[in-house]
């Protein structure tokens, strides 16, 4: 497995795997993170 890293000091990095990845697995996180955030925005709303 390779390791790469892209980005500078001053901005934001991306680390990125050269191997066979798992999308089921970074989907099923991308979803779940997004409804975490989206949970706590539409409660921080609701309370405003």
């Amino acid at each position: 497995m390779n390791i790469g890293v892209i980005g500078s000091a001053d901005g934001p990095t991306a680390i990125y795997l050269a191997s066979s990845v798992n999308w089921g697995l970074i989907i099923g996180a991308a979803i779940f993170i997004s409804a975490v955030i989206a949970f706590f925005v539409l409660k921080k709303k609701k309370r405003d």
